[in-house]
Protein backbone atom coordinates (compact mmCIF):
# COMPACT_ATOMS: atom_id res chain seq x y z
CA UNK A 1 0.00 0.00 0.00
CA UNK A 2 1.40 3.43 -0.97
CA UNK A 3 1.83 6.14 1.64
CA UNK A 4 -0.92 8.26 0.05
CA UNK A 5 -3.37 5.35 0.10
CA UNK A 6 -2.43 4.52 3.68
CA UNK A 7 -2.93 8.16 4.72
CA UNK A 8 -6.31 8.30 2.98
CA UNK A 9 -7.41 5.04 4.62
CA UNK A 10 -6.42 6.39 8.04
CA UNK A 11 -8.29 9.68 7.50
CA UNK A 12 -11.44 7.91 6.33
CA UNK A 13 -11.22 5.42 9.20
CA UNK A 14 -11.25 8.39 11.57
CA UNK A 15 -14.17 10.08 9.85
CA UNK A 16 -16.31 6.96 9.49
CA UNK A 17 -15.23 5.31 12.77
CA UNK A 18 -14.57 2.09 10.85
CA UNK A 19 -11.49 0.24 9.65
CA UNK A 20 -11.59 1.46 6.06
CA UNK A 21 -9.76 -0.16 3.17
CA UNK A 22 -9.13 1.94 0.05
CA UNK A 23 -9.67 -0.33 -2.95
CA UNK A 24 -9.02 2.32 -5.61
CA UNK A 25 -8.32 6.03 -5.67
CA UNK A 26 -7.76 8.69 -8.28
CA UNK A 27 -7.06 12.40 -8.19
CA UNK A 28 -9.23 14.79 -10.15
CA UNK A 29 -9.81 18.52 -10.52
CA UNK A 30 -13.05 20.41 -10.95
CA UNK A 31 -13.20 24.22 -11.30
CA UNK A 32 -9.86 24.65 -9.55
CA UNK A 33 -10.79 22.28 -6.73
CA UNK A 34 -8.62 19.21 -6.16
CA UNK A 35 -10.35 16.05 -4.98
CA UNK A 36 -9.58 12.40 -4.41
CA UNK A 37 -12.28 10.00 -5.54
CA UNK A 38 -11.92 6.63 -3.79
CA UNK A 39 -13.75 3.34 -3.78
CA UNK A 40 -13.63 2.05 -0.22
CA UNK A 41 -14.89 -0.91 1.78
CA UNK A 42 -15.39 -1.69 5.47
CA UNK A 43 -17.40 -3.95 7.72
CA UNK A 44 -20.40 -2.42 9.43
CA UNK A 45 -22.98 -3.71 11.87
CA UNK A 46 -26.49 -3.98 10.50
CA UNK A 47 -28.78 -1.76 12.65
CA UNK A 48 -31.61 -4.33 12.65
CA UNK A 49 -29.55 -7.45 13.41
CA UNK A 50 -26.43 -8.69 15.07
CA UNK A 51 -24.89 -9.65 11.76
CA UNK A 52 -22.23 -7.69 9.92
CA UNK A 53 -22.06 -6.76 6.27
CA UNK A 54 -19.52 -5.35 3.88
CA UNK A 55 -20.16 -1.74 2.92
CA UNK A 56 -18.73 -0.54 -0.38
CA UNK A 57 -19.04 3.03 -1.50
CA UNK A 58 -17.44 5.80 -3.53
CA UNK A 59 -16.20 8.75 -1.50
CA UNK A 60 -15.07 12.22 -2.52
CA UNK A 61 -12.35 13.74 -0.32
CA UNK A 62 -11.50 17.38 -1.21
CA UNK A 63 -7.84 18.26 -0.80
CA UNK A 64 -8.35 21.96 -0.14
CA UNK A 65 -7.77 23.49 3.32
CA UNK A 66 -10.79 23.71 5.60
CA UNK A 67 -11.41 23.81 9.34
CA UNK A 68 -14.62 22.15 10.52
CA UNK A 69 -16.21 21.12 13.80
CA UNK A 70 -16.86 17.38 14.05
CA UNK A 71 -20.20 16.30 12.57
CA UNK A 72 -21.91 13.41 10.81
CA UNK A 73 -24.87 13.86 8.46
CA UNK A 74 -26.80 11.03 6.84
CA UNK A 75 -30.37 10.25 5.74
CA UNK A 76 -32.83 9.27 8.44
CA UNK A 77 -33.43 5.53 8.70
CA UNK A 78 -36.94 4.59 7.66
CA UNK A 79 -39.33 1.78 8.57
CA UNK A 80 -38.33 -0.95 11.00
CA UNK A 81 -34.66 0.01 10.89
CA UNK A 82 -35.57 3.58 11.81
CA UNK A 83 -37.71 2.41 14.73
CA UNK A 84 -34.90 0.19 16.03
CA UNK A 85 -32.34 2.97 15.59
CA UNK A 86 -34.54 5.43 17.49
CA UNK A 87 -35.00 2.97 20.35
CA UNK A 88 -31.29 2.26 20.60
CA UNK A 89 -30.30 5.87 20.04
CA UNK A 90 -26.61 6.66 19.81
CA UNK A 91 -26.60 10.11 18.18
CA UNK A 92 -28.21 13.40 19.01
CA UNK A 93 -30.05 14.98 16.10
CA UNK A 94 -29.59 18.71 15.45
CA UNK A 95 -32.84 20.04 14.00
CA UNK A 96 -33.67 23.46 12.52
CA UNK A 97 -37.12 24.99 12.93
CA UNK A 98 -36.66 27.06 9.75
CA UNK A 99 -35.60 24.00 7.69
CA UNK A 100 -38.26 21.35 8.36
CA UNK A 101 -37.57 19.43 5.14
CA UNK A 102 -33.86 19.15 5.89
CA UNK A 103 -34.52 18.05 9.48
CA UNK A 104 -37.06 15.48 8.31
CA UNK A 105 -34.74 13.99 5.68
CA UNK A 106 -31.42 14.04 7.53
CA UNK A 107 -29.97 13.15 10.89
CA UNK A 108 -27.27 15.68 11.78
CA UNK A 109 -25.08 14.57 14.68
CA UNK A 110 -22.79 17.03 16.46
CA UNK A 111 -20.99 17.01 19.78
CA UNK A 112 -20.39 20.77 19.51
CA UNK A 113 -23.90 21.76 18.51
CA UNK A 114 -23.35 25.51 18.62
CA UNK A 115 -20.52 25.41 16.06
CA UNK A 116 -22.35 22.98 13.76
CA UNK A 117 -25.51 25.12 13.78
CA UNK A 118 -23.46 28.06 12.50
CA UNK A 119 -21.66 25.90 9.93
CA UNK A 120 -24.92 24.57 8.46
CA UNK A 121 -26.12 27.77 6.86
CA UNK A 122 -29.57 28.05 5.32
CA UNK A 123 -27.94 27.67 1.89
CA UNK A 124 -26.45 24.29 2.90
CA UNK A 125 -29.71 23.09 4.42
CA UNK A 126 -31.73 24.11 1.38
CA UNK A 127 -29.32 22.29 -0.93
CA UNK A 128 -29.61 19.00 0.94
CA UNK A 129 -33.37 19.37 1.31
CA UNK A 130 -33.52 19.53 -2.50
CA UNK A 131 -30.94 16.74 -2.95
CA UNK A 132 -31.79 13.93 -0.50
CA UNK A 133 -29.64 10.86 0.06
CA UNK A 134 -26.21 12.36 0.73
CA UNK A 135 -23.95 11.44 3.63
CA UNK A 136 -21.24 13.80 4.91
CA UNK A 137 -18.59 13.39 7.59
CA UNK A 138 -16.47 16.31 8.72
CA UNK A 139 -13.83 16.80 11.37
CA UNK A 140 -11.13 19.48 11.51
CA UNK A 141 -9.36 19.56 8.10
CA UNK A 142 -11.08 16.48 6.66
CA UNK A 143 -14.44 16.04 4.96
CA UNK A 144 -15.88 13.01 3.14
CA UNK A 145 -18.82 13.24 0.73
CA UNK A 146 -20.66 10.10 -0.41
CA UNK A 147 -23.88 8.17 -0.79
CA UNK A 148 -24.07 5.38 1.75
CA UNK A 149 -23.31 1.90 0.37
CA UNK A 150 -23.28 3.18 -3.22
CA UNK A 151 -20.41 2.70 -5.67
CA UNK A 152 -20.33 5.05 -8.64
CA UNK A 153 -20.29 3.45 -12.05
CA UNK A 154 -17.95 4.87 -14.66
CA UNK A 155 -20.74 6.85 -16.36
CA UNK A 156 -21.76 8.35 -12.98
CA UNK A 157 -18.34 9.65 -11.96
CA UNK A 158 -18.49 13.02 -13.70
CA UNK A 159 -21.82 13.88 -12.09
CA UNK A 160 -20.59 12.67 -8.70
CA UNK A 161 -17.43 14.80 -8.90
CA UNK A 162 -19.43 17.89 -9.90
CA UNK A 163 -21.90 17.40 -7.05
CA UNK A 164 -19.08 16.80 -4.55
CA UNK A 165 -17.29 19.98 -5.66
CA UNK A 166 -20.51 22.00 -5.29
CA UNK A 167 -21.12 20.55 -1.82
CA UNK A 168 -17.58 21.36 -0.73
CA UNK A 169 -17.97 24.96 -1.90
CA UNK A 170 -21.09 25.20 0.26
CA UNK A 171 -19.14 24.02 3.28
CA UNK A 172 -16.43 26.54 2.53
CA UNK A 173 -19.09 29.23 2.79
CA UNK A 174 -20.25 27.66 6.05
CA UNK A 175 -16.67 27.79 7.32
CA UNK A 176 -16.52 31.46 6.38
CA UNK A 177 -19.66 32.02 8.46
CA UNK A 178 -17.92 30.34 11.40
CA UNK A 179 -14.92 32.62 10.88
CA UNK A 180 -17.26 35.55 11.53
CA UNK A 181 -17.94 34.12 15.00
CA UNK A 182 -14.51 33.81 16.65
CA UNK A 183 -16.21 33.45 20.03
CA UNK A 184 -17.45 29.99 18.96
CA UNK A 185 -14.81 27.29 19.29
CA UNK A 186 -14.86 24.44 16.76
CA UNK A 187 -13.22 21.95 19.06
CA UNK A 188 -15.51 19.74 21.11
CA UNK A 189 -15.25 20.47 24.83
CA UNK A 190 -16.30 18.15 27.64
CA UNK A 191 -19.28 20.40 28.33
CA UNK A 192 -20.37 20.02 24.70
CA UNK A 193 -20.29 16.22 24.95
CA UNK A 194 -22.27 16.32 28.19
CA UNK A 195 -24.86 18.63 26.65
CA UNK A 196 -25.16 16.37 23.59
CA UNK A 197 -25.53 13.32 25.82
CA UNK A 198 -28.41 15.00 27.64
CA UNK A 199 -30.22 15.41 24.31
CA UNK A 200 -29.66 11.81 23.23
CA UNK A 201 -32.47 9.36 23.70
CA UNK A 202 -32.59 5.60 23.73
CA UNK A 203 -30.33 3.06 25.35
CA UNK A 204 -27.11 4.53 23.96
CA UNK A 205 -27.95 7.96 25.39
CA UNK A 206 -28.40 6.54 28.87
CA UNK A 207 -25.15 4.57 28.59
CA UNK A 208 -23.19 7.64 27.44
CA UNK A 209 -24.57 9.86 30.20
CA UNK A 210 -23.70 7.22 32.78
CA UNK A 211 -20.17 6.85 31.39
CA UNK A 212 -19.53 10.61 31.31
CA UNK A 213 -20.68 10.96 34.89
CA UNK A 214 -18.52 8.00 35.89
CA UNK A 215 -15.29 9.47 34.47
CA UNK A 216 -16.07 13.10 35.35
CA UNK A 217 -12.85 14.94 36.24
CA UNK A 218 -12.51 18.67 36.89
CA UNK A 219 -9.44 20.82 36.25
CA UNK A 220 -9.38 21.68 39.98
CA UNK A 221 -9.13 17.97 40.82
CA UNK A 222 -6.24 17.59 38.36
CA UNK A 223 -4.37 20.56 39.82
CA UNK A 224 -4.85 19.26 43.35
CA UNK A 225 -3.69 15.79 42.31
CA UNK A 226 -0.51 17.06 40.63
CA UNK A 227 0.31 19.33 43.60
CA UNK A 228 0.59 16.34 45.95
CA UNK A 229 4.04 15.16 46.96
CA UNK A 230 5.20 11.80 45.62
CA UNK A 231 3.84 9.25 46.32
CA UNK A 232 0.45 10.78 45.61
CA UNK A 233 -2.05 9.16 47.94
CA UNK A 234 -5.31 10.81 46.86
CA UNK A 235 -6.32 9.94 43.29
CA UNK A 236 -9.62 11.42 42.06
CA UNK A 237 -12.10 8.72 41.11
CA UNK A 238 -12.59 10.19 37.62
CA UNK A 239 -8.84 10.12 36.99
CA UNK A 240 -8.55 6.58 38.24
CA UNK A 241 -11.40 5.42 35.98
CA UNK A 242 -9.97 7.16 32.91
CA UNK A 243 -6.45 5.81 33.38
CA UNK A 244 -7.00 2.38 34.92
CA UNK A 245 -9.31 0.12 32.95
CA UNK A 246 -12.15 -1.59 34.79
CA UNK A 247 -10.55 -4.98 35.37
CA UNK A 248 -13.10 -6.49 37.73
CA UNK A 249 -14.75 -8.65 35.09
CA UNK A 250 -11.43 -9.88 33.70
CA UNK A 251 -10.11 -10.70 37.17
CA UNK A 252 -13.35 -12.50 38.04
CA UNK A 253 -13.12 -14.54 34.84
CA UNK A 254 -9.51 -15.43 35.63
CA UNK A 255 -10.49 -16.65 39.09
CA UNK A 256 -13.40 -18.68 37.66
CA UNK A 257 -11.18 -20.30 35.02
CA UNK A 258 -8.61 -21.24 37.65
CA UNK A 259 -11.27 -22.74 39.93
CA UNK A 260 -12.82 -24.70 37.07
CA UNK A 261 -9.36 -25.82 36.03
CA UNK A 262 -8.89 -27.39 39.48
CA UNK A 263 -12.39 -28.60 40.41
CA UNK A 264 -13.36 -30.32 37.14
CA UNK A 265 -10.15 -32.39 36.85
CA UNK A 266 -10.52 -33.49 40.49
CA UNK A 267 -14.09 -34.62 39.77
CA UNK A 268 -12.86 -36.46 36.68
CA UNK A 269 -10.27 -38.36 38.70
CA UNK A 270 -12.87 -39.25 41.32
CA UNK A 271 -15.64 -40.38 38.94
CA UNK A 272 -13.71 -41.79 35.97
CA UNK A 273 -11.62 -44.90 35.69
CA UNK A 274 -8.39 -45.85 33.94
CA UNK A 275 -7.24 -43.89 30.92
CA UNK A 276 -10.43 -41.82 30.93
CA UNK A 277 -8.88 -39.87 33.80
CA UNK A 278 -6.25 -38.54 31.38
CA UNK A 279 -8.94 -36.36 29.80
CA UNK A 280 -8.63 -34.13 32.85
CA UNK A 281 -5.00 -33.22 32.07
CA UNK A 282 -5.50 -31.07 28.93
CA UNK A 283 -8.69 -29.61 30.43
CA UNK A 284 -6.85 -28.54 33.57
CA UNK A 285 -3.90 -27.18 31.60
CA UNK A 286 -6.07 -25.12 29.28
CA UNK A 287 -8.25 -23.53 31.96
CA UNK A 288 -5.41 -22.92 34.42
CA UNK A 289 -3.27 -21.32 31.70
CA UNK A 290 -6.10 -19.09 30.46
CA UNK A 291 -7.13 -18.08 33.99
CA UNK A 292 -3.55 -17.49 35.05
CA UNK A 293 -2.85 -15.25 32.06
CA UNK A 294 -6.02 -13.22 32.70
CA UNK A 295 -5.02 -12.67 36.31
CA UNK A 296 -1.38 -11.94 35.51
CA UNK A 297 -2.00 -9.31 32.84
CA UNK A 298 -4.93 -7.72 34.70
CA UNK A 299 -2.99 -7.35 37.94
CA UNK A 300 0.13 -6.23 36.08
CA UNK A 301 -1.81 -3.56 34.20
CA UNK A 302 -3.41 -2.27 37.40
CA UNK A 303 -0.10 -2.21 39.24
CA UNK A 304 1.68 -0.29 36.45
CA UNK A 305 -1.08 2.32 36.18
CA UNK A 306 -1.23 2.81 39.94
CA UNK A 307 2.55 3.26 40.01
CA UNK A 308 2.35 5.82 37.20
CA UNK A 309 -0.29 7.87 39.02
CA UNK A 310 1.28 7.65 42.46
CA UNK A 311 4.97 7.92 41.61
CA UNK A 312 5.10 9.36 38.09
CA UNK A 313 7.34 12.37 37.61
CA UNK A 314 5.81 15.44 35.98
CA UNK A 315 7.42 16.93 32.87
CA UNK A 316 6.52 19.44 30.19
CA UNK A 317 6.56 18.10 26.64
CA UNK A 318 4.62 17.80 23.41
CA UNK A 319 2.43 15.37 21.54
CA UNK A 320 4.35 14.52 18.38
CA UNK A 321 1.50 12.60 16.73
CA UNK A 322 -1.67 10.64 17.44
CA UNK A 323 -1.74 7.09 16.08
CA UNK A 324 -4.99 5.23 15.52
CA UNK A 325 -4.89 1.48 16.15
CA UNK A 326 -7.20 -1.36 15.14
CA UNK A 327 -7.63 -2.41 18.78
CA UNK A 328 -10.86 -1.85 20.70
CA UNK A 329 -11.32 -2.27 24.45
CA UNK A 330 -14.88 -2.35 25.79
CA UNK A 331 -16.08 -0.92 22.48
CA UNK A 332 -13.66 2.03 22.60
CA UNK A 333 -10.94 2.58 20.00
CA UNK A 334 -7.38 2.63 21.32
CA UNK A 335 -5.08 5.45 20.21
CA UNK A 336 -1.40 5.88 20.93
CA UNK A 337 0.03 9.30 21.76
CA UNK A 338 3.67 9.66 20.76
CA UNK A 339 5.15 12.07 23.30
CA UNK A 340 8.46 13.88 23.70
CA UNK A 341 9.98 15.86 26.55
CA UNK A 342 13.40 17.18 27.54
CA UNK A 343 15.04 15.13 30.27
CA UNK A 344 18.49 16.09 31.53
CA UNK A 345 19.21 18.03 28.37
CA UNK A 346 18.15 15.24 26.00
CA UNK A 347 14.94 14.64 24.07
CA UNK A 348 13.08 11.65 25.48
CA UNK A 349 10.36 9.71 23.69
CA UNK A 350 7.44 7.95 25.35
CA UNK A 351 3.99 6.60 24.50
CA UNK A 352 0.57 6.73 26.11
CA UNK A 353 -2.55 4.75 25.26
CA UNK A 354 -5.79 6.74 25.24
CA UNK A 355 -9.41 5.82 24.56
CA UNK A 356 -11.13 9.21 24.82
CA UNK A 357 -10.37 12.90 24.29
CA UNK A 358 -8.85 12.18 20.87
CA UNK A 359 -9.97 15.43 19.26
CA UNK A 360 -8.33 17.39 22.06
CA UNK A 361 -5.09 15.40 21.68
CA UNK A 362 -5.00 16.02 17.92
CA UNK A 363 -5.51 19.73 18.43
CA UNK A 364 -2.65 19.87 20.93
CA UNK A 365 -0.41 17.92 18.53
CA UNK A 366 -1.19 20.13 15.52
CA UNK A 367 -0.66 23.36 17.46
CA UNK A 368 2.51 22.10 19.15
CA UNK A 369 1.08 23.16 22.50
CA UNK A 370 3.16 22.20 25.56
CA UNK A 371 1.47 19.48 27.61
CA UNK A 372 1.96 17.95 31.05
CA UNK A 373 3.35 14.42 30.97
CA UNK A 374 3.58 11.95 33.84
CA UNK A 375 6.43 9.48 33.27
CA UNK A 376 6.73 6.11 35.02
CA UNK A 377 9.98 6.15 37.08
CA UNK A 378 10.51 2.45 36.31
CA UNK A 379 9.65 2.58 32.61
CA UNK A 380 10.34 5.80 30.69
CA UNK A 381 8.29 4.58 27.74
CA UNK A 382 5.20 4.33 29.97
CA UNK A 383 3.61 7.76 30.28
CA UNK A 384 0.37 9.70 30.70
CA UNK A 385 -0.49 12.93 28.89
CA UNK A 386 -2.48 14.76 31.55
CA UNK A 387 -3.86 17.37 29.13
CA UNK A 388 -5.30 14.68 26.85
CA UNK A 389 -7.62 13.46 29.60
CA UNK A 390 -11.33 14.26 29.52
CA UNK A 391 -11.32 17.27 31.85
CA UNK A 392 -14.15 19.70 32.52
CA UNK A 393 -13.62 23.29 33.59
Amino acid sequence: MSSSTESLAESLSELLARNVAVDHQEACERDGLNLIIADISYRSSDPDSRSTQWIRETVAVPQEPIDLPQFAMFPHFKGIIGAVFSAIGGMNDVNFDDSPEFSADYLLHAWNEKAVRVLFTLEIRDYFAQHPGWSIRGDRNHIAIFNHNAVCKSDERESFVSDAAEIFRLFQSGEAELDRHPEITRETQVQDAMAAAENMGGIAGRILRKELNRIALSSAEVQSFLAQPIPRLEIPSGLQRQVIADLKMLIAMGVVFCIVGVVVPVLCFVTLQGNDRLLAVPFAGTFLLAGGLMLFFSLRHGRRKHRLLRQGTLHSGRIERVERTDTEVNGRRRYVLHLSDDFRGKSRKSKANVYAGIERAKSLAEQGTPVRILVDPEDENHALCVDALVISE
